[in-house]
């Protein structure tokens, strides 16, 4: 959970809120520069110096929901994708690159690739004389990516079913990573919990 220096508990929405504005600031300033991209745990260790506001929590585990916010942000601004400049450790974007819902890999990749571009251009990153070419992180641009197989469902923690020994059934939640009853969304935050 994330907390202050001096050890006091933030929740997870008000350290959210707290990071998005630093967040953005990381993504605008990666966009000046042609070609760049940051990887979640940068964003993570950046904006947490920046704030004050630490958490244990690894970084990919919220790093998507505060990518959310940017993007959610950059969209009322008009501005093109900001979340598309940050890639997972392997350096594929994951699905807060503004992708549309089934889209594959191949298209996901393309399509963030297409978004950085138009961040360089847009936050006034020095350009090739040709204005530059979407460009595919490396990861993706050595080799395609292994076909995907499905994770297998964790069972205790995602489906909601009344627990034998009649004590009430908890799941933990993606979004604020609490610890809540099971139902349909999260009595903290609201999210939709999975099943």
């Amino acid at each position: 959970m994330p907390d202050l220096a001096n050890g006091k508990y933030v929740s997870q929405s008000d350290a959210l809120r707290q990071w998005t504005p630093a967040a953005r600031d990381v993504l605008v300033e990666t966009a000046g520069v042609y070609g760049a991209w940051v990887t979640e745990e940068e964003v993570g260790h950046r904006v947490q110096s920046a704030t004050g506001i630490t958490t244990k929590q690894p970084a990919p585990e919220w790093v998507g929901s505060l990518l959310a916010r940017v993007a959610a942000d950059a969209e009322t601004r008009g501005e093109p994708r900001l979340a598309s400049l940050c890639v997972r450790a392997d350096l594929s974007v994951g699905d807060h690159a503004g992708s549309a819902p089934g889209e594959g890999v191949h298209e996901r990749e393309r399509q963030a690739a297409q978004d950085r571009l138009d961040c360089y251009r847009a936050f006034g990153a020095t350009l090739p004389d040709d204005g530059g070419q979407p460009q595919l992180t490396p990861r993706r641009s050595v080799r395609p990516p292994a076909p995907t197989r499905k994770a297998p469902r964790e069972r205790a923690t995602r489906t909601p079913r009344a627990a034998a020994n009649g004590t009430m059934r908890v799941v933990t939640c993606t979004s604020c990573f609490m610890e809540v009853p099971a139902g349909a969304t999260c009595r903290d935050c609201g999210a939709t919990l999975t099943a």
